[in-house]
Parts: C-alpha cells; structure tokens; sequence
C-alpha cells in the first residue's frame, strides 16, 4: 500500500496542535488553575487596588487566555513559514519518504517513534521532538485507514 501527500500545513494547523499539547499537560492545569486564581482576586480585591495592581490584575486574568494563544500563533506562523515549499510525504512499505524541490530522505519505520491522532490530524514523529503533521483535509476519508496503517507498519500500539 502507498499513501502520498502533499504539504498544506498551515500556521492554524500547528496552533491547533501546540494549544491542544498544552493544555493537556501539567502546564495546562497549572495555566487554568492561575486564571481561576486571578480571577478570584480581581473579584476580591479590585475595588480596592491602586490602578497599577489593577493593570496588573488583569494582565494576569488575559495572560494565559488571550496573551499566550496570540504568542503561540506568532510562533506557529513563523515555523509555518519555514516549512519547504513543494513537501511530498509518502508512505510505502519502505517507510517514510520526504521530498522537497532541493532534497530527499527517507526515515524507515523502524525509526518512527510514534504517531498521534489528533481532533483536525495526524502527526508522525520521527524523534521525540520532529514531526509530520497530516491535516484531515490532506488525509481525505482515508484518516482512520491511514492511522492503522502507520502504527503497524511502525509496530506501534494505540
């Protein structure tokens, strides 16, 4: 069986993947137990405060809700932005197959570390830290069957 697909990451693609990380880790818990907290002392004490403690107040109730998703978007343009134009990935019994107008590689799937379905994609690591993102919209109908076909080519379980 061979899956081909061409690159159409977008920075709303590695938004979505890097909020969804986030909040399902420790850093996630810790961010909403910091907004609940804020926003319990401005409702406690902002009458009160001068308006250097009340800017300061609400700096803290926007930081994680508004100010770190707008950082992560700046981010997740600039790696959308650094990504090869022309990618092709495919998937064959050999492994995976990387072109770009300037290079080639192929990662065999022994060397594949894991994949992760997500609500909007699929992300193949090759490491620990380097993926692939395949959005549903390049996967088409075929995410599920996509999915089962990289974790037992990879040896991989659910």
């Amino acid at each position: 069986m061979k899956y081909q697909f061409k690159n159409e990451v977008t920075a709303l693609d590695f938004w979505r993947l890097v909020m969804r990380r986030t909040y399902r880790s420790t850093a996630g818990v810790c961010n909403l137990v910091f907004t609940v907290a804020m926003f319990v002392l401005v409702y406690r004490f902002f009458r009160t405060a001068s308006d250097f403690y009340r800017g300061l107040m609400l700096f803290g109730c926007l930081l994680f809700p508004v100010i770190q998703p707008i950082i992560i978007y700046g981010q997740s343009r600039k790696q959308a932005a650094a990504l090869p134009k022309g990618m092709e990935l495919t998937f064959d019994d050999g492994g995976l197959h990387v072109k770009t107008q300037d290079a080639a590689s192929d990662i065999p799937w022994s060397s594949i570390g894991n994949v992760v379905k997500e609500a909007h994609m699929i992300v193949v690591f090759s490491d620990k830290v380097h993926g692939y993102i395949l959005t549903d919209k390049m996967l088409g109908g075929q995410k599920q069957e996509f999915y089962e076909y990289v974790l037992s080519k990879a040896n991989l379980k659910k």
